[in-house]
C-alpha cells in the first residue's frame, strides 16, 4: 500500500534543511563522482569540497566541462571515465588554472586541458602550488601553459606517459 503525504512549501524547506551540507549539493546526473561515496555533483569544487582534508577519487564524465576546481587539502585522484574525452575548456580559477591544486597530493589520469587563458598570460592546465603531483594520459592543448608550479621545494611531480615514467623534484 502506497501512503502519499502532502507538505507545505516551509515542510520542504524545513527537510532540506536538516540535510547534510554534503547531500544538498550532490547532484543526480553531474558529470563529476566522487567514487568513494557514488555522490554526483554539477561542479568540480563541489566534489572537491566533499573529499575536504581526506583521501579520495573524483571520476570525471567524458564532456566539455566549462569549469574549474581548487583543491586546498587532502589526497585526491582525478580520473577520466574514458581517457581523451573530459574536455576542461576555457575556464580557470583564481586567475590561474583549471586545477589549482594545494592538497597532500594530486593524482589527474586522462584529462585534456584546452584554450586557457588568464590576464598575465600564465592560464594553465594544472597549477600545482603545494604537495605532490602524478599526471598520465593528460594532454595541454592551445593554452598558455601546460602544468606551472609554485617553489616548493617540497613537492614532486612525476609523468606517467604511456609506458614510461618521469619524475622530476623541484629544489630553489
Amino acid at each position: 500500500m502506497t501512503t502519499f503525504v502532502r507538505l507545505s512549501l516551509a515542510g520542504v524547506a524545513l527537510i532540506a534543511a536538516a540535510l547534510p551540507a554534503s547531500f544538498a549539493t550532490a547532484q543526480p546526473g553531474g558529470p563529476y563522482t566522487v567514487a568513494e561515496s557514488g555522490q554526483r555533483f554539477s561542479k568540480l569544487q563541489d566534489a572537491i569540497n566533499a573529499i575536504d582534508s581526506g583521501v579520495g577519487t573524483i571520476r570525471i564524465a567524458p564532456g566539455r566541462h566549462a569549469d574549474c576546481g581548487v583543491q586546498p587539502r587532502g589526497d585526491i585522484r582525478y580520473i577520466a571515465e574514458v581517457p581523451g574525452q573530459s574536455v576542461f575548456d576555457g575556464v580557470t580559477c583564481e586567475g590561474k588554472a583549471a586545477f589549482v591544486l594545494r592538497g597532500r597530493s594530486s593524482v589527474v589520469e586522462g584529462m585534456v586541458f584546452t584554450n586557457l587563458r588568464v590576464d598575465d598570460g600564465n592560464g594553465a592546465g594544472i597549477r600545482l602550488e603545494r604537495g605532490n603531483l602524478v599526471v598520465s594520459q593528460t594532454w595541454f592543448r592551445d593554452s598558455e601553459q601546460g602544468i606551472l608550479t609554485a617553489e616548493d621545494p617540497a613537492s614532486t611531480i612525476s609523468i606517467r606517459p604511456i609506458g614510461v615514467r618521469i619524475s622530476f623534484t623541484l629544489k630553489p
